[in-house]
């Protein structure tokens, strides 16, 4: 039930504000990328720091801070979207499953009284690296078209 509702949340969010996705797309697979590679020490030396937090809490907080919380700031501060109907909806959608699809196995962890999420991940897991792909490429074309000056 909580993936669906970040689901739509974001969703709305993505379709209201109707800004650009390309450079907050490329964000979040650097955070994830950055995440793999330095997320899990640097959380054990903040829960060494502050002895108040558990490594799991500093682990989460970090995955949340580099896929979702970063990206989500560059697509506030990114340009208006000159698409209309169709595609706008298409990119929305397509931003939100993929940050939705990475959040997934971290907001499972958060909310671990939600047994449909947790089955959901499951198959989530099983389609991420085609989401990836599919989100990936849509933020290289919305990228060089908005660059190139032909969307906006």
């Amino acid at each position: 039930m909580i993936l669906a509702v970040v689901l739509a949340a974001l969703l709305l969010c993505f379709l209201l504000v109707r800004h650009h996705v390309g450079v907050p797309f490329l964000a979040m697979v650097a955070g994830l990328a950055v995440y793999e590679h330095f997320g899990a020490s640097f959380a054990g030396v903040i829960s060494q720091w502050i002895p108040a937090i558990p490594d799991w809490a500093a682990d989460v907080g970090l995955y949340i801070l580099f896929v979702a919380f970063v990206p989500i700031l560059l697509y506030f501060r990114a340009g208006r979207s000159g698409l209309f109907g169709v595609m706008r909806a298409v990119e929305s959608i397509i931003f939100a499953v993929m940050l939705t699809s990475l959040l997934a196995p971290s907001l499972v962890e958060l909310f671990s009284f939600d047994t449909l999420a947790a089955d959901i991940v499951g198959y989530i897991e099983g389609i991420r690296g085609v989401v990836m792909i599919v989100g990936i490429l849509f933020a290289y074309v919305d990228t060089f078209l908005y660059r190139s000056g032909r969307i906006s």
